[in-house]
């Protein structure tokens, strides 16, 4: 028997609420990939927070770059094309550039006292 996988339409509003509630409503984007064939995949994500950053950390110390990677999948990827996800190198990638690139967002500046 085949897997069945989450869509993106599978998505209701009131998932996007709970969403919303749980994690805050600047912490969420919508994510549209195209790949290369023309097809498109889409996902909700959220900006990893401390705890996330921690869980990857445990397995940054050991080199274990497909258990971070799988930490980060796991934990801010909240919905969208599972299977597009699973079985697309495209849209792996892509989705885990975009959750990199949201969790270095933040600026700081350092100035002398």
């Amino acid at each position: 028997m085949a897997k069945e996988y989450q869509k993106h339409s599978d998505i209701t509003p009131d998932m996007n609420l709970e969403w919303e509630a749980k994690y805050g409503k600047k912490r969420i984007s919508d994510l549209e990939i195209e790949t290369s064939d023309g097809d498109v995949a889409k996902f909700v994500i959220r900006k990893p927070d401390r705890q996330v950053l921690e869980a990857m950390g445990k397995y940054a110390a050991a080199k274990n770059v497909s258990a971070i990677n799988k930490v980060l999948i796991s934990n801010c990827v909240l919905g969208g094309d599972m299977e597009a996800l699973e079985k697309d190198g495209e849209v792996y990638i892509e989705v885990l550039e975009q959750l990199n690139a949201l969790k270095n967002k933040a600026k700081s500046t350092v100035k002398k006292r």
